[in-house]
């Protein structure tokens, strides 16, 4: 007679639930039933075993579902600590600048090796350079620099969108501040995006806020 030896249930994520080394619950279900029915009626299989069986996979089972709701929690938090975003200076990647409010550029960088003669310039679209920043001598290190774009009385000037360059350093990193304007949801809210004057950008992205 046929035998079937117990069965030991297997759970992976949702990802994996179709692979043929795994069982999900309808699978399980079958082959217990399929056991049930070729057991050796002289031996018949113990019904603790059984039932510790079925206890084991519901527990693994709970416990991945648990772990899909606690995932979807994660999501909405992220997406509601974004909401509260909103208006606030945001740090982002880029060598591209937007002026707030006020008319200041800012922004930050690392220098990876000691410099004897810093600078930053601020291009237009049109490649010229609206302002330089001689920052002279910097040791290696973070490095937060600020222009205030404003006229005599000051009154910010309208430079609008500008390239930030830096030069006689050998630097990485580079951002720039700006402000977040909305903050769009998708389906999926670990994949909500920050909307800013200089762009989209994923929430991940954001270095630091202010």
């Amino acid at each position: 007679m046929m035998m079937i030896s117990a069965l030991t249930p297997t759970v992976t994520s949702a990802g994996n639930s179709s692979s043929n080394n795994n069982l999900d619950q309808a699978a399980f279900l079958r082959l217990m039933t399929a056991q049930l029915k070729m057991q050796d009626p002289f031996e018949p299989l113990d019904s603790n075993q059984m039932v510790g069986q079925m206890a084991q996979f519901s527990t693994v089972a709970g416990i991945e579902e648990m772990n899909g709701s606690l995932r979807k929690l994660s999501q909405n938090s992220r997406l509601g600590d974004a909401s509260n975003w909103l208006g606030r200076n945001v740090l982002l990647p880029g060598n591209i600048a937007i002026p707030d409010d006020t008319g200041q550029y800012a922004g930050e960088f690392v220098l990876n090796a000691d410099a004897a003669n810093l600078s930053i310039d601020f291009l237009n679209q049109a490649g010229e350079i609206v302002q330089a920043i001689e920052l002279g001598k910097q040791t290696a290190g973070p490095i937060a620099f600020e222009w205030d774009a404003v006229d005599g009385k000051g009154q910010p000037l309208d430079f609008g969108v500008l390239k930030i360059r830096v030069n006689g350093g050998d630097i990485s990193n580079l951002s720039s501040w700006t402000t977040v304007d909305a903050v769009q949801s998708p389906a999926d809210a670990a994949n909500a995006r920050l909307l800013t004057p200089r762009g989209e950008f994923a929430v991940s992205d954001a270095i630091r806020l202010s």
